[in-house]
């Protein structure tokens, strides 16, 4: 990226034409390997700077969310590294409900058997509270709670209180896996 980047810098491109390269060369090198492995915080911090300088040529010159909207909203449609690492995790999840079987879900069943397996995922959990080895399935699980809380509704009607981060007994959320 940072090879690619200093390439770039010198040829006097617009700031519209810095955003597509981004969008089109920088970031789809890294799209397979932030959907297969973690991608440590760190990473995507300096993913991150090495977009925003290239983009600005100086620290930061707007606020990061704002350029990353659409042109209708004022922004310029940035693609963010940490937004797309989620999403990619995040389409995960849409393969383990398909019907077919595969390893990896017997395996991430296996991982969450103890909270409740799959049903972990229906429910408003603090991903803090359990523990995953793994830390590719972790992070799938804490993703899912950060978009599930962001645009969840609570009208107070449906209410789960499995593996509920509000109710707890002696500190823990609790897991009844007959009821």
């Amino acid at each position: 990226m940072e090879n690619t980047v200093s390439w770039w810098k010198g040829r006097g491109v617009t700031i519209y034409g810095r955003v597509q390269i981004n969008n089109s060369l920088l970031l789809p090198t890294l799209i397979y390997i932030a959907s297969v492995f973690p991608i440590l915080e760190q990473v995507i911090k300096e993913v991150n700077n090495i977009i925003y300088n290239f983009l600005w040529r100086v620290p930061d010159s707007v606020i990061r969310s704002a350029v990353i909207n659409d042109y209708e909203n004022g922004g310029l449609k940035v693609l963010d590294f940490e937004t797309l690492v989620k999403s990619l995790r995040l389409a995960w999840l849409k393969r383990l409900f398909k019907e077919e079987d595969a390893g990896w879900k017997c395996y991430l069943r296996y991982l969450l058997k103890s909270f409740g397996g799959v049903f972990l995922l229906q429910c408003d959990f603090d991903p803090k509270d359990y523990e995953i080895d793994n830390r590719f399935y972790y992070e799938l699980i804490q993703f899912w709670a950060e978009f599930r809380n962001s645009f969840s509704e609570q009208d107070g009607k449906t209410f789960i209180i499995w593996n509920n981060k509000n109710i707890r007994i002696n500190g823990k959320p609790v897991s009844y896996k007959f009821f």
